[in-house]
């Protein structure tokens, strides 16, 4: 049986990951709207942030990007942090995951416009993943 690498494993676990947590939240309400305003397209600055809380200094990251696209970095050092200007229409996401083989807890956050719309923090004893995902109503 041939094994996966590492870095193969994490995608594999991330991608079906990011897309069940994306049907999931795609029905799901949010009560703040970035400038108050629920005219479509508007212009947003995105900021996603993973934060270290315990047994972790790296891992990989995978988030959707200005263009709507997925970005995958492998083995970035915590924290990290990246931002970047989005125009958006009604039912646009932004998603950001991460995964770490190893023990750990991590928290991971999505801002819109300087205020944070999601956040959520991710601990195991084997394998730290998670996903957050933040839709435009």
């Amino acid at each position: 049986m041939k094994h996966l690498s590492k870095t193969k494993f994490l995608k594999f676990a991330v991608a079906p990951c990011l897309m069940l947590m994306m049907f999931i939240t795609s029905c799901s309400k949010s009560n703040y709207q970035p400038g108050n305003s629920n005219s479509y397209p508007k212009d947003v600055n995105v900021e996603y942030r993973i934060t270290a809380i315990s047994g972790v200094n790296s891992g990989d990251v995978l988030y959707a990007n200005a263009s709507g696209g997925n970005t995958s970095v492998d083995n970035v050092s915590l924290p990290y942090s990246v931002k970047f200007k989005r125009t958006v229409k009604q039912l646009d996401n932004l998603v950001l995951g991460y995964s770490k083989i190893g023990s750990g807890e991590v928290k991971v956050e999505i801002l819109v416009n300087d205020q944070v719309v999601e956040t959520k923090s991710f601990s195991s004893t084997s394998y730290v993943t998670g996903t957050i995902v933040y839709l435009f109503q």
